[in-house]
């Protein structure tokens, strides 16, 4: 797809376009364990090199070195003195083989959380050759001056449900209500959360947009996870993501148990701050915790499991929801929110809070058998629903909303 600036077509409809640079936040790549915000930041650079933009990462450290810790005493001392400045400089550097050149401030997201937790501030950041464009992938308490900020919020579940998190709400929504001011646009995830972003931060209607996000399981990752260590057994129902309230695990354990299956439940992630109790409730029951496996290994574990069970009782969107429909596997997710905006009507939709209705949901999958007509139905509504979220899909959004971008900043692409 050809974009344009705008502008009368008659003035450009032959000229030879380059795309701008776009930045992108490194904070949550190559983090142990991973994140759904790593998978988000890797899913955005994909489809922008596959437009056609030149992407690159913001740095806080060199990209093939680990992240730096936290540090001893001096390197505190040292950190805390640097976040008092309210603006610093982005380099162009990089020495290893590696690495090449790349924008980098060292430090640089720990130096912001402490500035604005000091300073109730956002850092900005300059540069002699700022991007066209600085995506952010994540909340971030920092912006770079003289380019088009664009601000991802995933969520703002501590501000739409406290009690299930421990952040401290007063804190995110003063982060929030500066972000929102300073940005050009807000992205979000879902349309559930552009609702919410609008209400209880007050943002115009024209200035947040919803892209979804790339999800599902790529081709390559096909290939792979078969060769996989194998961490749970065939046919079980799994549930993916940190093993805390949020999720529902302990409303989740008492409707398997109460099922009478004897499927076991496999609770396939770290653990989140909280511990909720999933100690099995009933004899025959089955309870299998796997804190922590690689990418391929948990792909293998959802595409031979009997279904996933996601009741979560909040969420930005639910990746796993979309990684399983993907595979084919059936789906089990909480009724209303983000949760049923991603699934659509290709699973089965739950009351999170009634563990009654989450029973009914394990025993509808656990009587269903592969070539039974109501299971080929959820699996192929499931695959169609995955399409929504694959590579032509977000790449199209993403194409859509530059050329927003292009009719609010009409120089923001120059002839080549």
């Amino acid at each position: 797809m050809r974009i344009l600036p705008a502008g009368p077509k008659e003035d450009c409809s032959e000229a030879a376009l380059s795309f701008p640079t776009i930045w992108l936040d490194s904070r949550n790549i190559g983090r142990a364990g991973g994140t759904g915000v790593a998978t988000y930041a890797c899913g955005l650079q994909e489809c922008l090199e596959s437009i056609g933009f030149h992407t690159e990462f913001l740095w806080d450290h060199a990209p093939d070195q680990p992240e730096m810790g936290t540090g001893g005493i001096i390197r505190r001392i040292v950190r805390f003195l640097r976040a008092l400045v309210p603006v610093c400089r982005i380099d162009i550097g990089g020495q290893g083989p590696a690495s090449g050149r790349y924008p980098f401030v060292p430090d640089l997201y720990r130096i912001a959380h402490i500035h604005f937790r000091t300073c109730r501030r956002l850092l900005h950041l300059r540069s002699q050759k700022p991007p066209a464009i600085m995506f952010w992938t994540y909340p971030l308490a920092v912006t770079v001056e003289n380019t088009i900020n664009i601000v991802t919020i995933h969520d703002i579940i501590p501000l739409t449900h406290p009690e299930l998190t421990g952040i401290c709400p007063d804190i995110l929504r003063s982060l929030l209500l500066q972000l929102v001011a300073r940005a050009d646009f807000i992205v979000t995830v879902t349309e559930t959360v552009r609702q919410q972003v609008m209400e209880k931060l007050g943002v115009p209607a024209d200035k947040v947009v919803n892209l979804y996000q790339l999800a599902g399981v790529s081709q390559h990752e096909r290939q792979q996870f078969r060769h996989a260590s194998q961490v749970a057994p065939r046919d079980c129902f799994v549930c993916i993501g940190r093993v805390e309230k949020r999720k529902n695990i302990e409303r989740l354990v008492e409707a398997h148990a109460r099922s009478g299956t004897r499927r076991p439940l496999v609770l396939l992630g770290p653990d989140g701050d909280d511990m909720p109790d999933f100690t099995p409730r009933a004899p025959q029951q089955q309870i299998i915790r796997v804190p922590w496996c690689n990418r391929l290994s948990l792909l293998r574990t959802l595409a031979d499991a009997h279904a996933l069970l996601f009741p979560s009782l909040a969420e930005g969107f639910g990746l796993p929801i979309i990684e399983a429909m993907s595979l084919g596997v059936p789906v089990l997710t909480s009724r209303g929110g983000a949760t049923e905006e991603v699934a659509g009507q290709a699973a089965i939709l739950v009351d999170a809070y009634e563990i009654e209705d989450i029973t009914r949901g394990i025993v509808l999958l656990d009587r269903m058998q592969p070539g039974m007509p109501a299971w080929e139905e959820l699996c192929v509504a499931g695959l169609q629903r995955a399409k929504k979220f694959a590579p032509p899909k977000q790449i199209a959004r993403l194409e859509a909303f530059y050329e927003y971008l292009c009719s609010r900043f009409p120089n923001l692409l120059l002839p080549s």
